[in-house]
């Protein structure tokens, strides 16, 4: 991020639409979005990377963020029950309004 911030924001905006395109084109949520509306939603991406065994979110945590799985999957936790597990492009919108705790 730190060797984007050296360039004109336009530019910043093109790079960051071409790193997350695979996202962008393959998930369903983007499907219709204009041009300009990509390449805002682009510059707020960030990318990481979670180990396995790292929890992402646990029951009653107040989301602030919206979790893309790029490769790997995850494991969905009830009650240290496997209840789903959600590999690339999987995740739903009703499946998450239901989930305890999400678990690499």
């Amino acid at each position: 991020m730190q060797v984007l911030k050296g360039f004109p924001e336009c530019l910043q905006a093109d790079i960051c639409l071409h790193l997350n395109r695979t996202l962008l084109q393959n998930c369903k949520a983007f499907r219709g979005a204009s041009k300009g509306c990509l390449r805002a939603l682009a510059m707020r991406f960030k990318t990481t990377h979670a180990p396995p065994g790292d929890t992402l979110v646990h029951s009653g945590d107040i989301l602030s963020a919206v979790y893309f799985i790029s490769r790997g999957s995850i494991e969905i936790l009830r009650d240290d029950v496997v209840v789903a597990i959600l590999g690339e492009r999987q995740v739903t919108v009703e499946l998450l309004l239901t989930l305890s705790f999400f678990h690499l």
